[in-house]
């Protein structure tokens, strides 16, 4: 899968940015679904934001997390895109079941 990382308003480290890399593959189980993949880490008043958009067959899948901390933002913005990349594996997946 090929990551593009941009962080706003502060330059991520390179342990964030491997953190980053190492999260998303265990969204490598639908690899064979995503095109493209963009992280965007972002500091600010309110706190520290990921925001990961997947783009996939012809749709975008996004969702974001703001915690105090990073990695935290991270691993949640990670569980959520999980879950999406499921339930778009299954919506687009069942039908064809229905089919046999």
């Amino acid at each position: 899968m090929n990551v593009e990382i941009t962080s706003r308003h502060y330059d991520a480290s390179e342990r964030v940015r491997t953190y980053v890399i190492e999260e998303l593959k265990k969204l490598d189980k639908f690899d064979h679904l995503i095109t493209t993949c963009k992280v965007i880490l972002e500091k600010s008043k309110e706190g520290e934001m990921a925001e990961i958009t997947l783009h996939v067959s012809g749709k975008d899948l996004v969702c974001s997390e703001s915690s105090d901390d990073i990695i935290k933002s991270i691993d949640v913005a990670v569980d959520k895109m999980e879950r999406q990349l499921k339930r778009f594996k299954e919506k687009r997946y069942a039908h064809k079941c229905t089919n046999h």
